[in-house]
């Protein structure tokens, strides 16, 4: 399989995830709580399954690892060809009945991410990139925003966030929110890792860290970034592969303070 075919089947995907969520807006079902403040929806399971019958049917042999499960089966990480999906990127969002979510699948192929596309179903926005490719919306090429150097480059750059759901790293996360806070225009909270990616991608924002994401969260998203002229690497400043949950995406201009800023806090805790 090549990129091509990959982001073919990824777009397809994501697009029966995309029509799946939607028709559950507002009306998401019980439920779950994986942890305090991180809430899988009944709806969630639906939107999953949506996508991963794309995936079987187009590629009926390739591994897949998403998020809702089934936490029984086996992680095939060694598979050729694994798909990694998120159902609902934004999952607190949508219990809530809010229009802010993302649809996410990555094919990762040899170790790479060679595929990544996330779909905002509510704004009809699809952001897609291979391996090799330049990063698009809506089939229009899309790069981050640069801020000239200086003074201003903190001043006028807006971020976004989003705490862990639980202590200790949710009081981190609340310190360095506030030591942002003071510095930029603004930071906003997104819930959904996958669309504040794909919004630094586009220059809708010129950063973005958590510190407690998971892998189906960022992998899609962090293709687009990269592809888009973006800086993606984990809390520490290193590769975003081997991270325990902490991210940042960013224009290369504003990554070493937003890197300064989270190292910040970490260090002194």
């Amino acid at each position: 399989m090549d990129d091509a075919e990959g982001l073919d089947v990824a777009i397809e995907a994501a697009l029966a995830g995309g029509k799946a969520a939607v028709a559950r807006l507002g009306n998401p079902g019980f439920h779950q709580w994986k942890r305090q403040r991180d809430v899988v929806p009944e709806a969630a399971l639906e939107v999953q399954e949506a996508i991963l019958e794309v995936i079987r049917r187009r590629r009926p042999s390739d591994g897949i690892l998403a998020e809702e499960g089934p936490e029984d089966e086996p992680v095939p990480v060694e598979a050729e060809h694994l798909w990694i999906v998120d159902p609902i990127c934004g999952s607190i969002n949508f219990a809530q009945g809010m229009p802010l979510f993302g649809v996410s699948v990555a094919l990762r192929m040899a170790g790479n991410i060679r595929v990544g596309v996330v779909f905002d179903p509510c704004q009809n926005e699809l952001f897609e990139a291979t391996f090799e490719g330049p990063a698009r919306m809506n089939g229009e090429v899309i790069q981050v925003q640069q801020i000239a150097e200086g003074l201003e480059v903190f001043e006028k750059s807006w971020l976004a966030a989003d705490l862990p759901p639980e202590d200790p790293l949710r009081t981190d996360a609340l310190q360095i929110f506030d030591i942002m806070a003071q510095q930029v225009t603004g930071v906003s909270m997104i819930n959904s890792p996958a669309l504040a990616i794909c919004w630094v991608a586009m220059g809708r924002l010129h950063a973005y860290w958590t510190l407690d994401a998971r892998i189906w969260d960022v992998a899609a998203a962090s293709l687009i970034l990269k592809r888009a002229g973006g800086t993606f690497t984990d809390a520490e400043g290193a590769s975003w592969l081997h991270s325990s949950g902490g991210y940042i995406a960013s224009n290369a201009v504003i990554h070493g303070w937003t890197l300064r800023c989270i190292q910040r806090v970490l260090e002194g805790r």
